[in-house]
């Protein structure tokens, strides 16, 4: 398998793939051939950022992200960030075996930032859609919530702990996945006191007797 490495607004450098692709053998070491490597490397102003992506062929993904004003340093603590979420959960990983069953999709979107902090609800919509605010209700009208981007998602199937480990390997602070047991979707996410939370989809309520 190869990896697969990408320049942005920097010159392809030889030097910097051989030396990525040694760091990754201890990377490697933990488990069976990955499926896919990906290294992007891209350059912001004095910000050297070096960011990889890892699947495994059990379906476990693993992420990790670094920016120093070096390169080859970006390079070593992302990787280094990697492998000890890796040792953590090594046995884990290699034991992983995904659920059957149906999982469920979702769409995830980004909307613009407001010019303006208020208390306002800001909810999904289409980019047909308005957000109806109560200063619209009083006649101030104010401008929609722009919908930048709208995507869709199939989720996996996974156990709880599973999902806490998927979303500590990908280095988020929240994971959305389908409940293995409950086949519903849920949310995993870290709180700040470092105990993790969870949110349940609730159950449609019971239609109400007719009269």
């Amino acid at each position: 398998m190869q990896t697969h490495f990408v320049f942005r607004q920097m010159e392809t450098s030889n030097a910097l793939r051989g030396y990525t692709e040694e760091r990754l053998e201890k990377i490697k070491r933990y488990f069976a051939d990955p499926l896919r490597i990906s290294c992007t490397f891209s350059v912001e102003r004095i910000n050297h950022i070096a960011d990889f992506e890892v699947v495994l062929r059990n379906g476990l993904q693993l992420h990790a992200s670094e920016s120093t004003e070096n390169m080859y340093s970006s390079v070593d603590l992302a990787l280094a960030k990697m492998e000890r979420q890796v040792r953590r959960y090594k046995d884990k990983i290699r034991h992983h075996k995904a659920h059957e069953g149906r999982s469920a999709k979702v769409r995830l979107g980004v909307l613009a930032a407001e010019r303006e902090t208020d208390d306002r609800l800001i909810h999904l919509v289409t980019p047909a859609e308005e957000v109806v605010s109560e200063e619209e209700e009083s006649g101030e009208a104010q401008p929609p919530v722009k919908v930048l981007r709208v995507s869709e998602i199939e989720t996996e199937r996974l156990s709880i702990d599973q999902a806490i480990m998927q979303m500590n390997l990908l280095h988020r602070t929240f994971y959305i996945f389908t409940n293995a047991e409950s086949g519903a979707v849920n949310v995993i996410y870290r709180r700040d006191d470092d105990t993790y939370g969870l949110i349940e989809a609730a159950a449609d309520p019971e239609p109400e007797p007719a009269a």
